[in-house]
């Protein structure tokens, strides 16, 4: 346990600097982009209301109030989640090859260390994890804040009300982000660390076979695929006819959870039988 914990340290460490830019481009960007919308909204409302001689009232029955989540479909928004989520994928194939990179040097004494191979899989599972989950809960604290300043910056009259929830709620990407059900985010966690194990057997794969490595890696992770969607594969309206969308859903639980025991054996047998530096 103290090795895999030195492993987890050491991980987070070595992407620290990165993961910190990241959260100041998340936060600069959402502020940014509130406080565009915002004074773009009162400058044109203003205009408007004054060329025509508007009272506030009538401005909003004509052109309807602002809206916070109009603000979370903005580049300024959804750029600074996909920078962080793009990113982080990258950062899946990263935490493995990096320990390749040079003469390999790294790499031997990283799997030459008196403790399970299985640990260093674990560390840079539980590092990402944990940056995920970090990036969620930044969010998570940015959104109040960012509301406050919405609100602040445009009177009651001409805004919509609304709350976080509200805003959670009404947009997808957040609502996939910031599940506002237990259930939801068992789910999509569950699915995210499922296709991260997957993703880390294939490259355990090419790193033991090379070439013929990288072709069974995409087999595996297609195979995976086809095997969660298999009830929207199916011809017709088979699904439909015979199971309740409730037996689908624990169909792909099941598989899922079988999907992801199986990618962490199959990974474990690479890393004590086949890897090598």
């Amino acid at each position: 346990m103290s090795r895999y914990r030195k492993l987890l340290n050491w991980e987070i460490l070595r992407f620290s600097k990165i993961y910190g830019v990241l959260a100041l481009i998340t936060l600069v960007a959402q502020f940014v982009g509130i406080w565009s919308n915002a004074n773009s909204y009162m400058n044109n409302a203003q205009e408007i209301m004054r060329l025509r001689s508007l009272s506030v009232t009538q401005y909003v029955a004509q052109f309807g109030p602002a809206k916070m989540v109009s603000n979370f479909q903005s580049l300024w928004f959804e750029g600074s989640i996909a920078v962080c989520a793009v990113t982080l994928l990258l950062y899946i194939f990263w935490i493995w090859y990096k320990e390749w990179l040079g003469k390999n040097t790294f790499a031997y004494r990283l799997l030459m260390l008196p403790t399970s191979r299985m640990n260093v899989y674990l560390a840079k599972l539980s590092a990402l994890i944990l940056f995920v989950w970090g990036i969620v809960a930044l969010q998570f604290i940015l959104l109040p804040m960012e509301l406050a300043l919405f609100n602040r910056m445009i009177p009651l009259d001409l805004r919509q009300v609304t709350s976080v929830v509200d805003v959670i709620r009404n947009n997808t990407l957040l609502h996939m982000v910031l599940p506002t059900y237990f259930t939801e985010f068992i789910l999509y966690y569950g699915a995210g660390l499922m296709g991260v194990a997957v993703v880390f057997t294939s490259i355990l794969l090419e790193r033991s076979y090379r070439w013929k490595g990288i072709a069974a890696g995409i087999v595996y992770s297609g195979a995976t695929v086809i095997i969660i969607l298999l009830p929207f594969l199916l011809p017709n309206n088979w699904v439909d006819e015979h199971l309740y969308p409730s037996e689908v859903l624990l169909f792909q639980t099941i598989v899922g959870i079988g999907i992801t025991a199986l990618s962490l054996w199959f990974s474990s047998y690479l890393l004590r039988k086949k890897v090598t530096v």
